[in-house]
């Protein structure tokens, strides 16, 4: 209650305070390591499809500051995968730019090229 007023009669010298009490705060660990995460995701899906173990990932990944279990890495992984694809990103190669597969096709994988070849007949 306390806090409410001071926030209800903050003038502009308190504004300032707590403009830079705000600018002080960080995400939790668990934010931080989720971010992290995020931004290497590209380099582990690489690695991931050049059939590197899940656990020489977990490694490099400890000696980046990110330790996870392999449940935690398992997880981001799949909610990764899962946000990427919703928002239409799709792995790309690095050298040729050509749409990289994953290594289990899904039924839609396999139908999809079908209905694109349906499309074009025209017919």
């Amino acid at each position: 209650m306390t806090h409410q007023k001071n926030i209800e009669t903050a003038g502009p010298d308190n504004t300032e305070q707590l403009i830079a009490l705000l600018d002080g705060l960080q995400p939790s660990k668990q934010q931080q390591k989720t971010l992290l995460f995020q931004k290497l995701f590209p380099g582990i899906e690489r690695a991931l499809n050049r059939d590197v173990p899940q656990k020489t990932i977990l490694v490099e990944l400890q000696k980046m500051n990110l330790s996870l279990s392999m449940g935690g890495f398992r997880a981001l992984l799949e909610n990764e995968k899962k946000l990427r694809i919703e928002n239409g990103e799709r792995m790309q190669c690095e050298t040729c730019g050509s749409t990289v597969s994953k290594s289990k096709p899904t039924l839609a994988d396999l139908i999809a090229p079908k209905e694109s070849i349906k499309g074009d007949d025209n017919a």
